[in-house]
């Protein structure tokens, strides 16, 4: 039987789902047969001891879809309706309400170090209709290295790239064999796609749950035309590359 414990993704655990459904089906078939065939002593404990599986195996089956169809974690908690009831303070000390409250906005919402994301700078001058002085009216000149800083958290869209591979061929002056630099790598043999597109397509769909389906409609809005069996290929190529690698590690652990 498989544990709660040992199932970490969302398709695994449908597919228990699944089977745990099959075995109810079965054994909520073979309690009757039980009952209907056995009056006995023996086919009554039989049948107890089945109705207990049963019972084992439809509190696993509801736990399974709890944590699959049950309260999103994203979902902002309710605040508590009524503040705990008052407290007298001790003599001399002042009342709840008269004590400094720390402020809501302030917890959790500080500013976090970022080490991890690339920096980059972004240098804003002033339009050339603003140049100038807002008392004298005389132009305004750059005051070198003198800037106002802040930082903002932004994102950079991904975009497709249709690269133009241009293979440098050299010549030897005796007259010899010219020679050409190496192609990249490719997993189809003259195909069109990129290895890191091929990666990218991976982590979208195994490591994201995003179907080929949607990706193919994404990929359609940032510009990129490609059909969803083009990247059932790509993932195919991928796996027969990765096969040796993996039956390596399975051998390891």
């Amino acid at each position: 039987m498989v544990k709660l414990s040992q199932v970490k993704d969302l398709e695994t655990a449908r597919q228990v789902i699944r089977l745990l459904e099959q075995e109810n089906q079965r054994l909520h078939q073979r309690l009757q047969e039980l009952v209907t065939e056995n009056a006995q002593l023996k086919g009554q404990d039989s049948s107890a001891q089945l109705q207990q599986e049963l019972a084992h195996l439809q509190e696993q089956l509801a736990l399974f879809q709890q944590s699959l169809f049950g309260t999103s974690s994203e979902k902002r908690k309710k605040p508590v309706s009524e503040p705990p009831a008052a407290q007298a303070s001790p003599p001399g000390e002042p009342s709840p309400e008269q004590r400094p409250q720390p402020s809501r906005l302030s917890v959790g919402h500080g500013p976090r170090a970022q080490p991890e994301l690339p920096v980059q700078q972004v240098l804003l001058p002033l339009d050339e209709a603003d140049k100038a002085c807002a008392l004298c009216g005389g132009a305004l000149h750059e005051w070198q290295g003198q800037t106002e800083d802040s930082e903002d958290i932004t994102v950079v869209e991904r975009q497709f790239v249709l690269r133009k591979v241009q293979r440098q061929k050299y010549r030897c002056p005796q007259g010899c064999a010219p020679v050409t630099a190496p192609a990249p790598p490719r997993l189809v043999e003259g195909g069109r796609y990129s290895v890191e597109l091929a990666v990218h397509v991976a982590l979208q769909k195994y490591a994201y749950h995003l179907p080929l389906a949607r990706q193919e409609k994404m990929f359609r809005r940032e510009g990129l035309v490609v059909e969803r069996q083009t990247l059932w290929d790509q993932l195919q190529a991928l796996a027969g590359h990765l096969q040796k690698s993996y039956e390596a590690l399975l051998a390891e652990v």
